[in-house]
């Protein structure tokens, strides 16, 4: 009676509010890439038939993950680039609208719109598989990395494979419907005015090479340098809405006084408009997985929407604020900072709520404490070092008796008569039985809590002698109250202390370089008695990263041979795949910009920002071969084949920026996956367009060029 149960966590709120934000984030995408294809084919039927590839992708998405039984998550929803899923569509509308411009006075047949997409229909097959290819090393991740993105990988290759399908069977019967009959041209006069300038652009570019290769060393050397300082991390932050304090109070607290200091600690944090609730958790939890004593909190606390909050501040302004003030107010308190669900996480990646951990193995207890106290001070002279402490208890006091043999058998008492005086004293022994019905329960007696805490009461306690005597305890046993550990925590057998790390403002690479490096400059101790080992986040990240150098290697030969195929030349297939990881210039600049890191998400991001700078780069190939196949000269074959291709390389390179440019601007919860891809993918294909533009078809001059003088074929 007059008893509600209130849920405070409820991880259907983040789904939702997740879901609200991708969803939000999707229909604005689409959207704007509409907006852009009305722009450029001149009206909206041409849009509707480009368009039609994005439901269709949803539906085969949804099914297929449905088929395989392939949960969809936050970091799946938030990798799809509707730009990038439309890329394909708009090629081949562009071809056949280019075809009825040629002819605005006569109706287009079958056999010509055929003719018009057969021509980008094999350049848009193979550089879908290469997209795909390019999900391929997802699949090889292990353990927590491959739940959270092997989802992923399904996502993006189902979505690729609905819009591939949507492109090849459905679009070019579309644009044969939507353009066959004669009817007014839509002349784009900025677009008429932009080609022009860049025939006199591109012309230069080819007379004079040396400007072509001073801009590929330069973007070489630019991506190289971005790359080696850009900040590493494994995920990226997920705002989950919420935070999660872990609190360590001073060590023997009684049940009342740490229930006092946890009422202080409720009442300091409701001092904060921006938090909703907090509930606080004093001592071991109910299931008995982690064994605090009093003197240890958890408490989760709610947040409210972030456009409620006075000020207008930030997350990250509001979280040094709340650290800052609770070291203030509340001394004697150590207070770590996370977020509900992560901080299960890193407990079970790490063994301890943290991303990163220091774990001390010995057999000495006091040695590994000591040594773990070293370390924590000179964390804290880290730049990034948010809170740094020993995960277990801290040493209490403890009564310790040590029985002397020698005194023992002089009086005739054996070990065994001193442990269970001990025994049934201090702990608990059965002495009677009583009997309820059918019920049967063990009679125990033991001191009263007051007795049992004092040593001069325990020093009296009387031993009986083999003849009948009874002696004090204190004759024969050695007794003193000493500081010891509570808790003995062990890894393969090994004892061990574990030092958990919050980091903030710094990327966990370069954090963690400088942590090892200091540690070992400054912490002393004997490495036969004690050694360190690092654990956290980063170990899911070196595995991820060492299994991809593997799958990488074999998937850039899978990408070789496709293009091999689809350009029929091997050395156009290495010129392609030489000039696109330049692409990379742009995301990596963006990465800086904006102080975000090189993690999964954005490393997601460069995976799409490579496969459209190498479908744009697959296609403009194929054009160029086309036009020398036709017996144009070398120079006239790029000029006009390279002109032909600005408007879709536009188009694709505005679609898949724009689709992706609300999830770069949105922020709050779940923004922070697709904030991360979206960043690589806005950035970089500014600079990849200009690549795929310029400095590819000067590079086809080149190497096409020499390769006529020595003998080769003209156009392969």
């Amino acid at each position: 009676q007059d008893v509600r149960i209130v849920p405070y966590i409820d991880r259907d709120d983040l789904v939702r509010a997740t879901v609200h934000k991708v969803g939000r984030t999707i229909l604005e995408g689409i959207g704007l890439v509409f907006l852009v294809l009305i722009l450029f084919l001149g009206s909206p039927r041409s849009a509707l038939v480009a368009g039609v590839t994005i439901p269709i992708a949803l539906v085969a998405i949804f099914s297929l993950l449905k088929l395989t039984h392939v949960s969809a998550n936050l970091l799946s929803l938030g990798a799809i680039d509707f730009g990038i899923l439309v890329d394909g569509a708009i090629v081949v509308t562009e071809a056949i609208l280019r075809r009825r411009e040629a002819m605005p006075a006569e109706e287009l047949s079958e056999s010509e719109v055929k003719a018009a997409a057969v021509q980008v229909t094999q350049p848009i097959f193979f550089a879908s598989l290469i997209i795909i290819t390019a999900y391929l090393p997802l699949f090889s991740f292990e353990r927590a990395e491959s739940r959270l993105f092997t989802p992923m990988a399904y996502t993006m290759g189902y979505a690729l494979l609905g819009a591939l399908l949507t492109t090849l069977a459905l679009v070019p019967g579309l644009a044969y419907y939507a353009y066959r009959r004669p009817g007014r041209v839509y002349h784009n006069r900025w677009l008429e005015r932009l080609t022009l300038g860049y025939e006199r652009v591109l012309g230069a570019c080819i007379q004079q090479p040396r400007i072509i290769y001073g801009i590929a060393i330069f973007a070489l050397l630019a991506v190289v340098g971005l790359g080696a300082t850009v900040g590493r991390d494994f995920l990226p932050d997920l705002d989950e809405g919420a935070l999660w304090l872990q609190v360590q109070m001073p060590t023997g607290l009684a049940l009342n006084k740490a229930s006092d200091m946890a009422s202080d600690l409720r009442r300091e944090l409701r001092r904060f408009p921006e938090i909703s609730y907090v509930v606080t958790q004093t001592g071991r939890n109910d299931e008995g997985t982690d064994p605090w004593t009093m003197s240890h909190i958890e408490a989760p606390a709610g947040l409210k929407p972030y456009d409620t909050w006075p000020g207008g501040e930030t997350k990250k302004q509001f979280l040094d604020k709340l650290a800052a003030q609770l070291a203030r107010d509340l001394p004697g308190y150590s207070i770590g900072i996370s977020q509900p669900i992560i901080d299960n996480v890193n407990d079970m990646i790490g063994g301890a709520h943290s991303p990163l951990v220091i774990k001390v193995f010995g057999d000495d207890l006091a040695m590994l404490r000591r040594v773990g106290l070293q370390i924590v001070d000179v964390l804290y002279g880290i730049r990034g070092t948010s809170s740094a402490s020993i995960f277990q208890e801290p040493p209490i006091p403890q009564i310790n008796i040590t029985v002397d043999r020698d005194k023992a058998a002089r009086y005739g008492i054996n070990m065994s008569d001193v442990q269970s005086v001990i025994q049934t004293g201090v702990g608990q022994a059965p002495v009677s039985t009583v009997y309820v019905g059918e019920h049967v329960y063990n009679l125990t007696v033991r001191f009263i809590a007051a007795s049992r805490d004092r040593p001069e009461t325990l020093a009296n306690l009387p031993v009986h002698t083999a003849s009948g005597m009874q002696v004090p305890l204190a004759q024969v046993a050695d007794i003193r109250v000493q500081s010891g550990e509570s808790t003995i925590t062990r890894e393969n057998g090994h004892r061990n202390l574990t030092i958990r790390i919050d980091n903030r403002d710094r990327d966990l690479t370069s954090y963690l370089k400088e942590a090892q490096a200091r540690i070992a400059a400054r912490v002393h101790f004997d490495p036969a008695r004690v050694h360190l080992e690092w654990g956290g986040q980063f170990e899911n990240q070196r595995r991820a990263e060492a299994r991809l150098l593997v799958i990488l290697g074999l998937v850039m030969g899978m990408m070789v041979i496709l293009l091999t195929v689809g350009t029929r030349s091997f050395r156009q297939a290495l010129l392609i795949l030489a000039v696109v990881p330049l692409a990379t210039l742009g995301g990596l600049v963006s990465l800086h910009l904006r102080g975000e890191t090189l993690n999964v998400a954005s490393g997601v991001g460069f995976i799409a920002l490579f496969g459209v700078a190498v479908q744009n780069g697959i296609i403009m190939v194929a054009n160029l071969n086309r036009m020398r196949a036709a017996g144009l000269e070398l120079h006239d074959a790029i000029m006009k084949g390279a002109t032909e291709r600005l408007r879709p390389v536009l188009m694709t390179a505005t679609v898949a920026t724009l689709g992706m440019l609300p999830a770069a601007l949105h922020t709050g919860v779940g923004s922070d996956v697709q904030r991360g891809i979206a960043t690589v993918v806005v950035g970089g294909l500014a600079i990849s367009t200009v690549l795929t533009l310029f400095v590819l078809p000067s590079m086809y001059h080149v190497v096409e060029h020499w390769a006529e003088r020595r003998g080769g074929r003209s156009w392969s």
